[in-house]
């Protein structure tokens, strides 16, 4: 055997490594394109699905004409049938100075807001507040939030 066959001999190998790591490396770059695509696909997904919610919050304001709790739409569609409830006031201690139709609320378009003034004549530091409303996601979606009074 003479060197051109050592030499014809060593590429063929070197040509059969080649070919098996591209291979590994063809199917490792596949599994990655796969699983970026699914993660583009779950994240449209929950956009899709954030579209259709609402997200409805509270927070105390202080204003020359009294307390108010500040009900909000933080998120991207409309919230309709908004009702409220302090389940942590079970003596009745807070008083919301509402008529009685103003709830359930109708409708609360995205980043949209209404104010109910309040008396709280309770003693605890801390009140919990559920809040239930529908929107394109879901009905009777809810919410509880513990505000300091």
């Amino acid at each position: 055997m003479d060197i051109s066959n050592y030499l014809s001999l060593g590429s063929l190998i070197v040509a059969f490594l080649a070919l098996g790591f591209s291979i590994f490396a063809d199917r490792r770059s596949k599994k990655l394109d796969l699983q970026i695509k699914e993660n583009q696909l779950n994240k449209e997904k929950r956009e899709e699905e954030n579209q259709k919610k609402a997200d409805i919050e509270v927070n105390i304001v202080e204003t020359p004409q009294g307390n108010m709790l500040r009900f909000y739409n933080k998120g991207f569609a409309e919230a309709r049938n908004i009702c409220i409830s302090i389940p942590s006031d079970s003596e009745n201690l807070i008083n919301l100075m509402m008529d009685e139709s103003f709830l359930p609320y109708p409708k609360l378009l995205a980043k949209q807001k209404f104010d109910i003034q309040y008396l709280d004549y309770s003693s605890k530091a801390h009140q919990t507040i559920s809040i239930t409303w529908d929107d394109e996601f879901g009905k009777r979606r809810m919410k509880e939030i513990i505000l300091d009074f």
